[in-house]
């Protein structure tokens, strides 16, 4: 049954999300390419960045997985039935393509050289071309729908869901780079369920910590 105006999902925030996953994903092969061979140091910035990225992901599928997908089969299955099933598929595709690249970034990581890092370097294109059409898929068939049939308090739960997931060591760079690509409404929206002391500092902390995190990896083009 569609919900009231007031009381349902607003879902701009997952679309800062998927611009974040776009750009990254964009990024992380030049970035594998550009470590010279035996750069133990520069490796091992590019591999911390490529997992966190890695581990945010997985934990956002994850979210979609348990607490999303679900309830639109249950409630929409009519409208979005065919939709979710392709991208509950692309899921797992996308799963098994992390576990390749993750297992490629270690070997990497620990020796870079010209070879492996190539082939890490597919991986993660690889990756970025899926999930990329995922991302597209799921922007046009499903997100514009979400809101008729998820609360806003059902929507807040996936996002928390990956958020809590993180180490809390990351959370300011994870929220930072969101906060980057969100327009100033959307990070409120992002913060609105957010405990009171990281609503007030994380608009200042955030931002300062991805910049830093930015720096460290893409030099002077962040």
């Amino acid at each position: 049954m569609p919900h009231t105006t007031n009381n349902r999902a607003d879902v701009r925030d997952m679309l800062v999300v998927h611009e974040a996953f776009r750009q990254s994903y964009a990024r992380l092969p030049g970035l594998v390419r550009d470590v010279d061979p035996g750069d133990v140091d520069r490796a091992a910035v590019v591999a911390e960045h490529a997992q966190l990225i890695e581990e945010f992901l997985h934990l956002h599928h994850k979210g979609e997985d348990e607490l999303l997908w679900p309830k639109l089969l249950e409630r929409a299955g009519d409208r979005l039935g065919d939709a979710v099933a392709l991208l509950e598929s692309q899921h797992e595709e996308i799963a098994a393509l992390l576990a390749e690249s993750a297992q490629r970034l270690a070997v990497w990581r620990a020796q870079p050289a010209k070879e492996s890092g190539e082939r890490l370097a597919d991986s993660l294109e690889h990756l970025g071309s899926l999930l990329t059409e995922h991302l597209g898929i799921e922007e046009k068939d499903v997100l514009p729908i979400v809101p008729e049939y998820v609360t806003a308090k059902e929507w807040h739960e996936l996002g928390d869901h990956a958020i809590n997931g993180l180490p809390k060591s990351k959370l300011p760079i994870v929220f930072g780079m969101l906060a980057s690509y969100a327009d100033p409404d959307v990070v409120k929206l992002m913060l609105s369920t957010a405990p009171l002391v990281p609503r007030l500092i994380m608009p200042v902390l955030g931002p300062k910590a991805y910049a830093r995190h930015a720096r460290k990896v893409y030099g002077a083009a962040a």
